[in-house]
């Protein structure tokens, strides 16, 4: 796997995420008469593992980008319309297919939908990207970071309120010890992400640093003309899965 510092192997690791996955989560109601009523229909959302091709000894929990590549899609297309947005991520262009695909499974790669699965092979394909709206609630990475690891997280902005941003981190908390890291460390939180810092500092991430100016996102401040560009701190977050235990209501 690719790094800042170079490739970096992926570390070795016993242990199986089919341990963990798929992982089933209930959402958070999303309408006044569902907390009334204290359910929402199809309220509940699988957690699978992804990869490029298909493979015989984890078919059960991995879906296949490539049997499912207008999922592939709509996550291509969530991620770029928040890049547009200008908040959260670094990138200053949107990315094509190709970079995209490089980017989000260049490492490890997790995807959260709707409805209770028990296998992946439940799972049908959809013909494009747009039918996949309904169901694509998220979806976050796990790759190296000097040689412990960092993640990317992205929730589907039509689906938000129901609670994904806490499914997916309790998930990457769950899921990375197995993949063999020792800790993590998210680099670049920009402080526009309202929401990221909220859900990192809840979940027990133990905030080591903050990086002035560390991002030029284009929805923040105007740097001249009627380009809407700025400058923002970012801070770091960090968690030591050998000292910092991952809390037992984070199973589910």
């Amino acid at each position: 796997m690719s790094s800042a510092y170079g490739a970096i192997a992926r570390p070795l690791s016993t242990a199986t995420l089919g341990s963990v996955l798929p992982r089933h989560a209930t959402l958070r109601p999303s309408s006044s008469a569902d907390q009334q009523n204290g359910h929402s229909t199809n309220n509940q959302a699988t957690l699978f593992a992804l990869s490029k091709s298909p493979s015989q000894t984890d078919s059960t929990f991995t879906l296949s980008a490539s049997l499912h590549a207008t999922l592939l899609n709509a996550m291509h297309k969530v991620f770029n319309t928040e890049v547009e947005r200008g908040d959260t991520y670094p990138q200053e262009f949107i990315l094509t297919e190709e970079q995209f695909l490089g980017y989000f499974l260049g490492g490890d790669a997790f995807v959260l939908i709707k409805g209770d699965y028990k296998d992946a092979r439940e799972v049908g394909a959809k013909a494009s990207a747009e039918e996949w709206d309904q169901d694509l609630l998220g979806f976050f990475y796990v790759k190296p970071n000097f040689p412990i690891c960092n993640g990317g997280f992205m929730v589907n902005p039509r689906h938000r309120g129901l609670g994904l941003g806490g499914i997916l981190g309790k998930a990457f908390l769950k899921v990375v010890p197995l993949i063999g890291y020792k800790a993590s460390m998210f680099n670049l939180v920009f402080e526009s992400n309202v929401a990221s810092i909220k859900l990192w500092r809840r979940l027990g991430f133990k905030e080591i640093g903050r990086v002035p100016n560390a991002g030029r996102l284009r929805g923040q401040g105007e740097l001249g003309g009627e380009a809407k560009e700025g400058y923002v701190d970012a801070i770091q977050f960090y968690w030591d899965f050998e000292t910092m235990a991952v809390p037992v209501e984070y199973d589910a």
